[in-house]
């Protein structure tokens, strides 16, 4: 529940955690998998709820659960690292993916340790609600960086390579008034 809070409050930054994740040279080629991806992680973490609550079998949920802690915490980790290496435009980045790999951590921990824990259905069925938000916030946000990305490629495609790109900045003009207007 922390985890799909947590992304739900931060507008799914799991793709950012993805997009890192990626290699440069590869992203062009599976780029538009990443929402997939997505769905496919937040998955894993929602049929561990499902056997941890509703079907009441530790033992798959700890497969599902183990699987879906062990990827955000390299995630959030790897990530982290990338960020650490490249500028970021807010510190807030940090604090999100460090606030991902403890929780990560502290889930893959009771997962391992725990011999036969089981939830409740009702908080169960919420925490598969907001996962299950979470997941989809995720990857709408992932696809409109996807199609961002590829109008980029696209536009440096059709540029020609000794092209001359020049920004201009606008300059002020006063408003116009009734005495100088016709």
């Amino acid at each position: 529940m922390v985890q799909a809070v947590v992304n739900l409050a931060f507008y799914g930054f799991v793709p950012v955690m993805f997009f890192s994740i990626v290699p440069s040279s590869a992203y062009r080629h599976v780029a538009w998998a990443v929402p997939f991806l997505i769905l496919g992680y937040f998955a894993l973490g929602t049929i561990s709820l499902y056997y941890l609550g509703i079907a009441t079998n530790f033992k798959r949920a700890k497969k599902f659960g183990g699987v879906y802690f062990v990827f955000g915490l390299l995630g959030s980790l790897w990530a982290l690292l990338y960020f650490m290496r490249t500028p970021v435009e807010t510190p807030v980045l940090f604090a999100v993916l460090g606030t991902w790999a403890s929780s990560s951590l502290v889930g893959l921990i009771i997962f391992l340790k725990g011999k036969g824990v089981s939830v409740h259905p009702a908080p169960s069925v919420i925490a598969i609600t907001l996962l299950s938000a979470s997941a989809f916030l995720s990857a709408f946000s992932a696809q409109w960086l996807v199609s961002d990305y590829y109008v980029h490629v696209k536009m440096e495609e059709n540029m020609p390579k000794n092209a001359t790109i020049i920004v201009a900045y606008p300059e002020q003009v006063p408003p116009p008034n009734t005495t100088t207007s016709s």
